[in-house]
């Protein structure tokens, strides 16, 4: 259990991180590894010993697997149609077609898809409990992003968009 509170927070060091570079040149160069360390750090911890869930392991299995495939899919949707290579730096056009058309972070709602999925093919506990604060991470990243950045550089044409469409989920 010790290690996946080490994982949250690394996870939340790794976010701080990653701001930095956004606010901060000598950072910068952090924004890459650290968007890895954003997608591989949630998925390691399963594989640490914790008890496993006792409930119909199969069709947690299923359900894991589709959440992944539907994950996968939502995010490299949302790359074609946005043209990104992750981590992206700043937007230079407000996109709203494809996904965005749906909701403002898929990127996002799509990996909190894939841990989640993670984690329940693994049947892992301790992650998918401690998972819970990454995801309100990932949350609270979002909403930051849009306060910080995305209001800044659209302005009004944002608060629009924001308008139409849920954060992570549809309006």
């Amino acid at each position: 259990m010790l290690i996946q509170i080490l994982i949250v927070l690394l996870f939340a060091l790794n976010l701080l991180l990653i701001w930095l570079g956004y606010f901060r040149k000598p950072f910068q160069w952090y924004r890459y590894p650290g968007g890895v360390i954003l997608i591989l750090l949630p998925l390691s911890g399963v594989f640490f010993q914790q008890p496993l869930f006792e409930l119909d392991y199969f069709w947690w299995r299923i359900a894991g697997v589709a959440a992944i495939i539907l994950g996968a899919a939502l995010v490299g949707w949302t790359l074609r149609v946005a043209g990104l290579v992750l981590p992206a730096g700043e937007p230079k056009e407000l996109k709203t077609g494809g996904p965005f058309g749906f909701v403002r972070h898929p990127v996002y709602l799509g990996l909190v898809f894939v841990f989640v999925g993670w984690w329940w093919v693994w049947a892992a506990v301790y992650a998918f409990y401690f998972g819970m604060f990454i995801l309100a991470l990932i949350w609270a990243n979002a909403y930051l992003e849009e306060k910080l950045i995305l209001r800044k550089i659209f302005g009004r044409r944002y608060e629009e968009y924001k308008q139409q469409t849920g954060m992570f989920w549809v309006k």
